[in-house]
């Protein structure tokens, strides 16, 4: 790989990193696209969970007594019944229709984060809605296994509930160290893990590290409501580079 790709990817991580770690998503999101387009396998899913991981690993330690557990129980007992869909869908159907399908339930969340779908939510984070919580967790499931972005949905349902903005953050991250473990063995399983996908992972893990260090530093220095600004303008991203990407693939396939 020439080296201009490895400086891409590089800061491409670093920054996507640094976002994962001050808002508790994003890192698949701003570094799954760009693996893709340069390393151009479905390999690059893989280095974005596994990197992504490794965050709400290192970070859990410090967060864990800000975790919604009732929430989080609901967000992984869901997350385990939709990943097994998920990797079915990774191995099975197009990525530029897994992309399409990502970008609507994207959209669709940002509309409910805004209150122009769905019924607003209750305004206690301490309450639950059993149904409804364990929908989101097997969207998380569907999501996590197919496309390695599980936090869209669970973010936005605790956006929903007006939830401080650490317990976001720590609820979020918990999800990833429960969740993606299963996926990750559920795709080596049935659709591989090979050597060079675990080199290029530990080639970007300095900047994963590096990433990290700078979000810790900007996460104290927002507010609430900054914090819900950019995890608006992230999804609004997401959503739009989705499309683009589906665009982009469905149109090489049929070429």
């Amino acid at each position: 790989m020439p080296e201009s790709y490895w400086a891409l990817l590089h800061s491409v991580v670093f920054l996507a990193a640094l976002l994962q770690t001050a808002t508790g998503f994003g890192f698949a999101m701003i570094s799954v696209p760009v693996l893709l387009i340069v390393l151009n396998s479905s390999a690059a899913i893989q280095v974005g969970m596994i990197l992504s991981l490794l965050i709400a690993l290192l970070l859990m330690p410090s967060l864990w007594k800000h975790v919604d557990k009732r929430l989080l129980r609901l967000f992984v007992v869901g997350s385990c019944l939709g990943i097994p869909v998920g990797v079915f869908l990774y191995v099975a159907v197009n990525l530029g229709v897994l992309k399409l399908l990502a970008g609507l339930v994207v959209m669709l969340s940002i509309l409910t984060a805004l209150g122009w779908v769905g019924r607003p939510a209750q305004k206690d984070p301490a309450t639950v809605n059993f149904a409804a919580d364990l929908g989101v967790g097997v969207a998380s499931g569907i999501m996590n296994a197919s496309l390695a972005i599980p936090g869209v949905v669970p973010l936005v349902r605790m956006i929903q509930l007006s939830a401080a903005r650490e317990t976001v953050r720590a609820t979020i991250l918990a999800l990833f160290v429960f969740s993606y473990p299963l996926a990750i063995a559920l795709q080596a399983v049935l659709a591989g893990l090979t050597p060079g996908t675990l080199k290029i992972t530990s080639t970007l893990i300095p900047a994963t590290l590096a990433g990290l260090i700078a979000g810790r530093v900007l996460v104290s220095r927002i507010t609430q409501k900054t914090f819900i600004r950019i995890i608006l303008v992230l999804l609004v991203s997401s959503m739009i580079g989705l499309f683009i990407d589906a665009g982009w693939t469905l149109l090489g396939a049929r070429s």
